[in-house]
C-alpha cells in the first residue's frame, strides 16, 4: 500500500489548518519534527458519519483512522468522529509521521479531513485548577512558574534539537557536493585522456606524427 506524504515543519505553537482528502487505501502522511512533548490534532471529518460508542460497532463503521509513528514505533492510533481533538505525548525528539487512512469500505468515497496541530502544554484553567484543589494564592503562583519554566525548556531543548539536525544534514549536504565534484573531475579528466589517445591513433594511422 503505497503512502502519500505532505510534509511540513512543526514549530513552536499552532500551525494553519491543513485541508486533505482521503480516498481508500490512499492514506496521507505528516511528516513532522516534533519534540517530546503533548501533541493536540484539533480535526473536522465532516463526510463521515457519527462513531459508535460501542467497540464491536466501531470494526464495521466507514471512517477515517489516525496512526501516529516515531522513530520508535506507534506512538498512538485512534477513529475520529465527525469532528473532535485528539491529544498524545511523543516518546522522544525527532521526526513523526501522523498518518490518516479510511477505515471499512468507502466504495470510493472520498473523506475531506481538516486539520489543526499544535504542540505545546495545554491551556490550564487556573482559576478552576486553584478551586479544585484549594491551593492557596502562593501555591497557585509558584505553579505558574513551574509551568512556564517547564515550557522554557521544553522549547530550549526543541530548538537544540532542530541546530543539531541542521547541522548535521549542512554536513551531510558539502560532503556529497565534494564527492560530486570529485566525480566530476574524473569524469571530465577519463573523458580528456581518451579523446588524446583517440587524436594520437588516428595522427600516426595518418602518418601526420
Amino acid at each position: 500500500m503505497g503512502r502519500q506524504f505532505l510534509i511540513f515543519v512543526l514549530l513552536v505553537g499552532p500551525i494553519s489548518a491543513v485541508h486533505v482528502k482521503i480516498r481508500q487505501s490512499e492514506p496521507k502522511c505528516f511528516l513532522e519534527i516534533i519534540r517530546h512533548d503533548i501533541v493536540l490534532v484539533n480535526y473536522k471529518s465532516p463526510d463521515q458519519g457519527p462513531l459508535p460508542p460501542d467497540p464491536a460497532d466501531q470494526k464495521n463503521h466507514v471512517g477515517l483512522n489516525l496512526e501516529v509513528y516515531s522513530e520508535k514505533g506507534k506512538v498512538f492510533e485512534g477513529r475520529t468522529e465527525q469532528e473532535g481533538r485528539f491529544a498524545f505525548t511523543t516518546l522522544g525528539h525527532g521526526e513523526h509521521r501522523l498518518c490518516f487512512s479510511v477505515a471499512g469500505q468507502s466504495l470510493g468515497q472520498d473523506f475531506r479531513l481538516n486539520i489543526d496541530i499544535t504542540q505545546g502544554l495545554p491551556y490550564i484553567d487556573y482559576e478552576a485548577l486553584a478551586k479544585k484543589n484549594h491551593l492557596s494564592s502562593m501555591e497557585l503562583k509558584v505553579r505558574k512558574i513551574n509551568d512556564e519554566i517547564e515550557r522554557v525548556r521544553n522549547e530550549q531543548v526543541y530548538f537544540r534539537d532542530r541546530e543539531l539536525r541542521f547541522r548535521q544534514t549542512t554536513d551531510s549536504t558539502n560532503f556529497r557536493s565534494q564527492w560530486l565534484s570529485i566525480l566530476q573531475i574524473a569524469g571530465m579528466l577519463a573523458v580528456t585522456v581518451i579523446q588524446l589517445g583517440y587524436l594520437r591513433n588516428y595522427f600516426v594511422s595518418k602518418k601526420i606524427v
